[in-house]
């Protein structure tokens, strides 16, 4: 069953009135904007309805997902944010970037070469994300024996901002399993805030209120 409706409003425009402004289309409308990858900017995006705010992201709320996060030593700085659907999740990390962009390129080779030092196997492929790495890690199973779990890193950059998408379980086995999952990933919208921060800083994340 699709996460995501084919909702859609449209606004009748009688005899010569001057047209409305088209309205921004909400996570759950049929729209082409969501035919192109995300995650997107709040000028694109309804963000009044549909969202989870998590501070510098916003999540399309999906029926039956889960949200975890991971927070530094201190107890209060969210690093990451984990998306679970099913069996599968969408790990997500937000940075500062440079207008200049350029830092997935850079951040993609540090991370295949931590991986690989760890033993796991990492391919560069190309999606409609553009480059990405889809790395077969190595894991210690309950009973003591290893097995490999695979994982989809994507690096997606926008207005001074810099997110690394992890996809996991089986919506990374190939990109059918992940299809619903990065309907999710498009729906995403990432809040850059006016602070100068340095580069790759954290943006700023909290648990959601509730």
């Amino acid at each position: 069953m699709p996460l995501f409706g084919r909702h859609h409003h449209a606004t009748e425009v009688p005899g010569d009135a001057v047209p409305e402004e088209t309205p921004l289309p909400g996570p759950t409308d049929a729209d082409p904007v969501w035919d192109t990858p995300g995650p997107r900017t709040p000028d694109e995006v309804d963000t009044s309805r549909g969202y989870v705010d998590l501070g510098s992201l916003l999540v399309p709320a999906v029926p039956g997902m889960q949200l975890r996060t991971q927070v530094a030593d201190d107890k209060r700085t969210v690093l990451r944010v984990l998306v679970v659907v099913g069996n599968s999740g969408i790990q997500v990390s937000l940075a500062a970037a440079p207008k200049s962009g350029g830092v997935w390129e850079e951040v993609r080779d540090q991370i295949r070469q931590g991986m690989e030092a760890d033993g796991a196997t990492v391919t560069d492929v190309h999606t409609r994300y553009g480059e990405e790495l889809l790395a077969d890690l190595l894991v210690t199973m309950p009973d003591g024996s290893r097995a490999t779990s695979r994982m989809r890193v994507i690096g997606r950059e926008g207005p001074r901002w810099f997110a690394r998408i992890d996809l996991l379980g089986p919506a990374a086995q190939d990109l059918e399993a992940g299809a619903e999952l990065e309907k999710i990933v498009d729906r995403m919208v990432v809040v850059r805030d006016d602070a100068p921060r340095a580069r790759l800083d954290l943006l700023p994340l909290h648990v959601p209120e509730g």
